[in-house]
């Protein structure tokens, strides 16, 4: 494993890159008449259709590397990436969102430092947005390059243009605290000709994972919980007083994390929605629902930030007889050129390129006449610096899903935060002194 701090790093492939984020990303060492036909093996925990790979990936990748035989292994029982050691059919590349990387990568050995051949081929990392490329320091200690990031999420805030009209008030706009947005949703929670509708959703768990002060619910350094904290009280309220607003409460028959990412377009009662900006979300809104889009709410003490990165990656498999290969494919997966294609079609890609952000959406019929502006109108909030203990690092996910287990104690069944903070830690605590007995 390598040893270079993430900034030298930068510093010396800056040095060493022609720059320029319109040349070509990354230079093959041969033609490609000269090179020998190639297979490479993509899989990934997150659902993609082969029908969706073909058009969305091994078609481009075809026309740019016509020697490569592209193979890709649909997510589904006995797939898992772990399926897939066991059976020796281990993919090249694997995709995946970010916090994944400690239990689906590092807990297998497959992780992969691409420091080499990012030298070796002369890739020009300030092409990437940092605190998405930093993404994954948490769990490395910030030593070496082990994925690239080629979908950069964050939160941004839809809402129901109708509700707004129906009650007289005005829509949002770019650039709003929490203190605003809340009391908006205190206006628009109320009952109407038979309808009850809700001010304001959230996908909260997101937004306690990636929130923008760079809080974790574990110190790595420490080999601690770090969740009774002022800090997190703070973002917990922010939460849990939107659903405390009579009317305005989530469903609290079930305790499904992502319930409220469907009602905001299933139920068309709901006038806000803070979630994240997956394409995949806006498509759940129905054909004429008459909506639009602003920035995510930033805190007073935070402004003009919106949330942490939650980058979906690609890292090339330790296991991989085709590194090389795989690493000329990725630089293009992360190029000007494709970054372009996807932003078009409405992807939010990790890019400095402000050309690339400007289309984002304009080939998008979902997002046509839209505010796509706000998809990119605040910075993302910079990862946490984490170092410590890698297999401590590796429990930060299961840390998430405690805190947003508490959060929904608080707003479901009525516990004080107070004493959700405090369960959190210990749950947490006993989680580290476990995971050092094995």
């Amino acid at each position: 494993m390598r040893t270079i701090a993430p900034i030298l790093l930068l510093a010396m492939l800056s040095t060493a890159c022609s720059g320029g984020g319109n040349e070509e990303t990354v230079k093959p060492l041969q033609e490609s008449a000269q090179r020998e036909p190639t297979e490479l093996v993509f899989a990934s925990e997150l659902g993609k259709t082969p029908e969706d790979f073909e058009k969305e990936i091994a078609e481009p990748l075809r026309k740019k590397f016509p020697w490569l035989t592209l193979k890709y292994i649909e997510r589904g029982k006995g797939n898992d990436i772990a399926d897939l050691v066991t059976a020796g059919t281990t993919p090249d590349i694997y995709w995946y969102v970010y916090n994944r990387f400690p239990n689906k990568i590092q807990s297998l050995g497959l992780e992969y430092d691409m420091s080499d051949l990012i030298k070796k081929y002369n890739f020009d990392m300030k092409r990437l947005d940092q605190a998405s490329l930093q993404s994954l320091d948490q769990y490395t200690g910030g030593k070496g390059v082990y994925g690239f990031p080629f979908v950069a999420s964050t939160s941004v805030m839809y809402y129901n243009k109708d509700i707004f009209d129906k009650f007289g008030v005005s829509y949002p706009t770019n650039g709003m605290t929490w203190d605003e947005v809340y009391n908006l949703a205190r206006q628009l929670t109320r009952s109407a000709d038979g309808v009850n509708y809700r001010g304001l959703a959230t996908f909260h768990g997101y937004l306690l994972r990636e929130n923008p002060y760079g809080l974790k619910p574990i110190d790595p350094s420490k080999e601690k919980a770090s969740v009774n904290t002022e800090e997190w009280k703070k973002l917990f309220q922010n939460l849990v007083r939107i659903y405390q607003i009579p009317g305005n409460n989530r469903d609290t028959k079930t305790r499904a994390t992502n319930i409220e990412l469907q009602a905001f377009a299933k139920d068309q009662n709901i006038a806000m929605a803070v979630m994240n900006n997956d394409l995949n979300h806006v498509k759940l809104i129905p054909e004429g629902m008459n909506w639009d889009v602003v920035s995510m709410p930033t805190f007073a003490d935070k402004p003009k930030i919106a949330d942490q990165p939650s980058p979906w990656m690609y890292s090339i498999m330790s296991t991989s007889k085709h590194k090389d290969a795989a690493f000329e494919v990725l630089s293009y997966l992360v190029s000007d050129e494709f970054f372009m294609m996807e932003s078009k079609r409405g992807v939010r890609t990790p890019t400095t390129n402000e050309q690339i952000k400007k289309a984002f959406g304009s080939d998008s019929p979902l997002l046509k006449g839209k505010n796509v502006g706000a998809y990119y109108y605040y910075p993302s909030a910079p990862p946490p610096a984490l170092s410590g203990n890698a297999k401590i690092s590796s429990l930060i996910g299961d840390g998430d899903t405690v805190v947003n287990n508490k959060f929904l104690d608080i707003v479901i069944d009525g516990k004080d935060i107070n004493t959700a903070l405090r369960e959190a830690d210990e749950e947490i605590n006993k989680r580290i002194e476990e995971s050092k007995k094995n």
